[in-house]
């Protein structure tokens, strides 16, 4: 199951990314409302399934890790491009990517590869709504780092290369997680899913929320608690 996911993870990361380059990518209205939507699921992924399970464990594990995640993530983004740029929803200028920025994308990739082995610990019905919450969320990083590769001057051949190169670190996330996480203690899965579920926290509140805010779509305050809904049901089905 979690490689399963993490190739989808990869397939909507290349579909975002093939968007851009052969039609330019799409309406800001869509976009807008396809991450309010994806803010929900992410929201509700980390309130209902990855750190209760966390506190479940040990909650001062859960909660060093929520911190670790929120802190590192926001040093991560001070070295891309993408912290600077409201890149979903406005033109943004980007004149060059180094290897730092790229670096840091690479990392991030991985990182959402982490948090699929990582949501599948608690059980299948919190995997899935991980898993879901990271591959919605990837159809918007290919469109976003297809962008900026292009804002950044890179040709159409070095653009696909480092799209695929970034995304294909998903899986290689999920694959060194995977058997770690099953033989590790109950403290260290317990900040592991802090690490987790403060990620999915962060790129909802402090990425995609603040954007929406700036599109001013009346529909928005009614698709972003669809996502909560979709994790909701999710638990239903799952019993």
């Amino acid at each position: 199951m979690v490689i399963l996911f993490s190739v989808l993870a990869v397939i909507f990361t290349l579909s975002g990314a093939g968007a851009v380059l052969k039609f330019g990518g799409f309406s800001k209205t869509f976009l807008a409302r396809a991450l309010a939507y994806s803010a929900g699921v992410l929201t509700a992924a980390a309130l209902m399934d990855i750190l209760p399970s966390g506190f479940r464990l040990n909650s001062p594990a859960l909660s060093y890790g929520a911190l670790t995640s929120l802190f590192a993530i926001f040093t991560l983004e001070t070295f891309t491009a993408a912290s600077s740029s409201s890149e979903y929803m406005e033109e943004c200028e980007v004149h060059h990517l180094g290897a730092a920025a790229l670096a840091a994308m690479g990392l991030h990739s991985l990182l959402d590869g982490f948090n699929i082995a990582v949501g599948f610990a608690p059980g299948t019905v919190a995997g899935l709504n991980v898993a879901l919450g990271v591959i919605l969320h990837k159809f918007a990083d290919g469109i976003t780092l297809v962008s900026l590769l292009q804002h950044s001057g890179r040709s159409r051949r070095s653009t696909l290369g480092f799209t695929f190169a970034l995304a294909a670190a998903t899986p290689v996330g999920a694959l060194i997680a995977a058997p770690i996480i099953k033989n590790i203690p109950p403290a260290a899965e317990a900040f592991a899913l802090g690490l987790s579920g403060g990620s999915f926290l962060y790129i909802a509140m402090a990425d995609i929320l603040p954007r929406l805010h700036k599109t001013y779509d009346r529909l928005i305050p009614l698709i972003f608690p669809l996502g909560f809904a979709t994790v909701l049901l999710i638990h239903a089905l799952g019993g």
